[in-house]
């Protein structure tokens, strides 16, 4: 996997890595794309088409003002763009086969794991999620149902920008860290697990003594 020039490569990897997901049979697939100032409904849109094999797929959001404005912009039927609520509240198109979450952040979580429980099985892509909240949820039951529905999800495909730096992962791995040169990124190294950031400023820190590596 090298580092995607521009979102349109960006996009063509993720679709890629996605269908290897599914093949493998997750059913819980998050996407990350740390990026400030993308437009969401647009990036989630375009990861649709780059899907076609995979049938029918549903935008879901979480509110009505967002999915009306994608049934607007992409010319997308009432059952193509739904609310967290609208699936949560068991309505799924019969033909079907995908959802992709658009951001569902931590205000939107018991919404959210709501429609993910009435989807069953169901593949779910969860793109760019934000839905740690420690302020959320009191006491220790709360805390572990939290955890518990967190800990389903897997990253499938992940960029994640750092200083002069970049980690990417594309399933089925490995987790890849970059470090930018005059001429563009280049790799550092290879990992099997995702690395904390100690460890990846180790291991940039490491790569500027390498000879063609300064």
């Amino acid at each position: 996997m090298d580092l995607p020039g521009d979102l349109n490569a960006a996009r063509h990897q993720c679709a890629a890595a996605l269908e290897a997901a599914l093949a493998d049979g997750l059913t819980r697939l998050q996407v990350d794309l740390r990026f400030e100032g993308l437009r969401w409904p647009v990036v989630a849109h375009g990861l649709c088409q780059a899907l076609p094999q995979r049938g029918r797929i549903v935008l879901a959001f979480a509110d009505m003002g967002a999915a009306a404005l994608a049934r607007r912009d992409f010319d997308l039927s009432a059952d193509e763009a739904l609310t967290f609520a609208d699936l949560g509240g068991d309505r799924w198109p019969d033909n079907a086969t995908l959802c992709v979450a658009v951001t569902p952040a931590a205000p939107d979580f018991t919404a959210f794991e709501n429609a993910c429980t009435a989807l069953g099985d169901r593949p779910v892509i969860a793109l760019n999620p934000r839905l740690e909240d420690a302020a959320v949820g009191i006491g220790s039951v709360a805390r572990a149902r939290r955890r518990g529905f967190l800990s389903l999800w897997r990253v499938v495909y992940g960029l994640y920008p750092l200083e002069r730096a970049a980690l990417a992962y594309a399933h089925p791995g490995p987790w890849r860290l970059f470090r930018e040169h005059p001429d563009g990124f280049r790799l550092v190294t290879s990992l099997p697990n995702r690395p904390d950031g100690s460890t990846m400023d180790q291991l940039l820190l490491q790569s500027r003594s390498i000879p063609g590596q300064a």
